[in-house]
C-alpha cells in the first residue's frame, strides 16, 4: 500500500511559506508502515489542481491520497471546486457544516461569520464531512476507484488534528513499509561513518536499503524496506545494533532525540553542572540547552561576552591576552572556559570565541574561525574549527561542535556507566 500527498497553495511554490504539512504527514504515514509514493505541490489554480488529482488517480499502487490546503473562504481557495470537477461531482451546501462555522464564530470569536465563510460549507456530493475542531473549514473524505481521498485544511495545527481522523481509517493488519529507528551520530562525518559501516553490510538483508542523512554536524543512519519478512526485519535490526556498538563513542541518540537532550540527560544522570561563556554564538548554545525541559537541573549559568570589555570584566580574560593573542584565539577560549567554571562553581565550563562573519575576518583569522574550550577537573581542552557557511550557519555549527565536545568528554569519562540506552529512542532492549 502506498500513499500520495498533494499540497495546494501558491505560497508553497513561491517560497513565501515553508511547507510543514507534507513533512508531518509523511512521517506519520511511515510510522504506520505506509510509504508516500510521491509528494506534489500545485498553485491555487483550478486546472493545476485537477491535473494533479487525475495524475494521482492513475497510480494503481496509491490507495491513500491526502490533499492539504485551499479550503479557506476566499476566492483563491479552489480545492473544493477542483475536487468536485476532477471526480464529476456537484458541490452540495451542508446546513450542518454552516451551523458549525457559525457556532465557531459566535462562541469563540464573539461575532458573526463573514458571508464568504459560507463557501466552506459546500462539500462534493457523496463525500463524508470531517468536522474541524481547530478552525472553521471542514474537511471531507471521498472513495473513488478504490482510493481513499482525504481533503483537509492547510493550516498546520488544523492538519495535525485531521491526521487523528485519517489514521483511524488506516489498515492495521499488515505492515506495508518499515523504517527503522533513526540512529544518530555526532563527531564523525558521513564519509567516515560509511567507511566504518562497510564491514557490517554483509549482515544487512538484500531486501533492505541503507540510508545516511547528514544533518547540521550529525549523521543519521537508518534502514528501510517495502518487501521484507519478519526474519529479514530482525536481521536488519541486528545489523544496526552491530554498527551502534562499533561506533558507540559517536552514537548519541540512545540518550536523547537531539544532541542537546542527550547531553542534558547524561549530565543529569551524573549530577554535573554546566556553565557557558559565549562570544560569537551569542547565547545559541544556552538557548539549545534550555530548550530542554528540566535543564535547570544541570545548567547553572551562561554569559554572552561579546565585547572585549565584557570578557575582561565578567570572566577575567587578561588584557594582555586580548591585546597579544586577540579575542579570537585559543588562549582567550581557555580563559573563557576556566573563568565561567570557577565563577559559576560548576563541573564543566565551556568557552566559545570566533568570527561568524560576513565581515571581521583577515588572512590570519578568516571568517568562520572558531575556538571552543571545555574546562573540567582534568584541565582544559581546546579545539579549533574553520566553518565555511554564512553567519547563521557558522553560529549553528559552532553551537553543534560545542555540544559534541561535551558529549565526547562525558563518553570518555563515564563510558558505559549511563543508564539511558533504550529509554528515549525505542531501540530494542538487547542494544
Amino acid at each position: 500500500m502506498k500513499a500520495a500527498i498533494l499540497g495546494i497553495g501558491t505560497e508553497l511554490l513561491t517560497g513565501l511559506v515553508r511547507d510543514y504539512n507534507a513533512y508531518f504527514l509523511a512521517q506519520k504515514l511511515v510510522d504506520k508502515g505506509i510509504l508516500p509514493q510521491f509528494i506534489l505541490f500545485v498553485p491555487d489554480q483550478m486546472e493545476k489542481i485537477v491535473d494533479a488529482l487525475q495524475f494521482i488517480m492513475k497510480e494503481e499502487e496509491v490507495k491513500l491520497v491526502i490533499v492539504s490546503g485551499g479550503l479557506g473562504p476566499t476566492e483563491d481557495d479552489l480545492t473544493r471546486e477542483a475536487v468536485a470537477q476532477a471526480f464529476g461531482r456537484s458541490l452540495i451546501f451542508s446546513p450542518e457544516a454552516w451551523d458549525r462555522i457559525q457556532f465557531f464564530y459566535r462562541e469563540l470569536r464573539n461575532t458573526e461569520p463573514p458571508e464568504n465563510n459560507r463557501r466552506q460549507a459546500f462539500i462534493p456530493q457523496g463525500a463524508e464531512i470531517l468536522y474541524n475542531e481547530r478552525g472553521t473549514a471542514p474537511g471531507f473524505k471521498l472513495e473513488v476507484n478504490g482510493k481513499s481521498i482525504f481533503v483537509i485544511p492547510g493550516v498546520p495545527r488544523e492538519a495535525e488534528f485531521f491526521w487523528s481522523l485519517i489514521e483511524k481509517d488506516l489498515p492495521r493488519e499488515e505492515e506495508y513499509f518499515y523504517r527503522s529507528p533513526i540512529f544518530k551520530f555526532c563527531g564523525i562525518g558521513e564519509s567516515n561513518l560509511a567507511k566504518e559501516v562497510e564491514p557490517f553490510l554483509r549482515h544487512l538483508p538484500s531486501s533492505f536499503n541503507l540510508a545516511f542523512l547528514p544533518n547540521y554536524g550529525e549523521v543519521w543512519l537508518y534502514v528501510y524496506s517495502s518487501r521484507f519478512s519478519p526474519e529479514e526485519k530482525e536481521s536488519a535490526l541486528i545489523f544496526l545494533e552491530e554498527v551502534a556498538r562499533h561506533l558507540d563513542r559517536f552514537f548519541f541518540s540512545p540518550y536523547g532525540d537531539t544532541l542537546e537532550e542527550a547531553v542534558g540527560n547524561m549530565m543529569k544522570e551524573k549530577g554535573l553542572k554546566l556553565g557557558l561563556a559565549e562570544s560569537c554564538t551569542g547565547g545559541l548554545v544556552a538557548n539549545r540547552i534550555t530548550d530542554i525541559a528540566g535543564s535547570s537541573q544541570y545548567f547553572e549559568r551562561g554569559y554572552v561576552v561579546y565585547s572585549n570589555e565584557a570578557k575582561k570584566e565578567d570572566l577575567k580574560v587578561p588584557e594582555e591576552i586580548l591585546q597579544e593573542k586577540g579575542a579570537v584565539s585559543e588562549e582567550t577560549a581557555r580563559f573563557l572556559a576556566r573563568g565561567v567554571r570557577h565563577k559559576g562553581k560548576v563541573d564543566l565550563g565551556l568557552g566559545i570565541t570566533g568570527i561568524a562573519g560576513p565581515g571581521g575576518g583577515s588572512k590570519e583569522k578568516p571568517v568562520g574561525l572558531v575556538y571552543i574550550a571545555l574546562s573540567s577537573e582534568e584541565g582544559v581542552r581546546v579545539q579549533k574549527f574553520h566553518f565555511s557557511g554564512d553567519r547563521l550557519m557558522n553560529k549553528r555549527f559552532a553551537s553543534q561542535s560545542a555540544l559534541v565536545m561535551i558529549f565526547q568528554y562525558l563518553k570518555e569519562k563515564f563510558g558505559n556507566e549511563f543508564n539511558y540506552h533504550q529509554k528515549l529512542c525505542g531501540f530494542r532492549p538487547s542494544l
